[in-house]
């Protein structure tokens, strides 16, 4: 996301350069630079038992791809770690409780502003209880979560970057 005006006083931001960074925007009256910024948030591979769990989920504008998996994703808090909100995704949206977590790399959504932070679980139950966020999952071995999960670019990347 870029800045047009400063999120403290409003006034319209010129472009400055500061260091090796070029055209940056910068408010003349507070006097700072506002970079451009992506929001934070946590994608997560969670395996139960030796299956991948892949996800459909409910769409803002209530359209819903019938065939589209995608892995439980989410925003972090303000406060939170990434590794907390992996944690804490998981659990309110699956019903699982994580035995191991793992951060496997860090994405740049290509569309979204969204820096995502991929993180492996491992699952320590297997009793899956969906939110109500969610319409249905999979539990998929590796070669068929990679097929369901092709046109999700930053979901595929990260299966495909798990080693085990």
């Amino acid at each position: 996301m870029r800045f047009w005006f400063c999120p403290l006083c409003g006034t319209k931001l010129s472009q400055r350069d500061l260091c090796d960074d070029k055209n940056i925007p910068w408010c003349d009256k507070c006097n700072r630079p506002w970079f451009d910024m992506s929001y934070c948030c946590v994608i997560v591979l969670v395996r139960v038992g030796n299956k991948y769990v892949l996800v459909r989920s409910r769409n803002l504008d209530g359209k819903t791809d019938e065939n589209r998996y995608v892995l439980v994703a989410g925003h972090i808090n303000t406060g939170e770690s990434p590794e907390n909100a992996a944690v804490r995704e998981v659990y309110e949206e699956l019903g699982l409780k994580a035995k191991t977590v793992r951060l496997i790399n860090i994405y740049q959504h290509p569309t979204k502003d969204m820096l995502m932070a991929g993180y492996f679980i491992e699952a320590e139950n297997e009793d899956i209880r969906l939110s109500h966020e969610l319409l249905d999952y999979a539990l998929e071995d590796k070669k068929e979560a990679l097929q369901k999960l092709k046109d999700s670019k930053i979901a595929y990347r990260l299966l495909e970057d798990i080693k085990e």
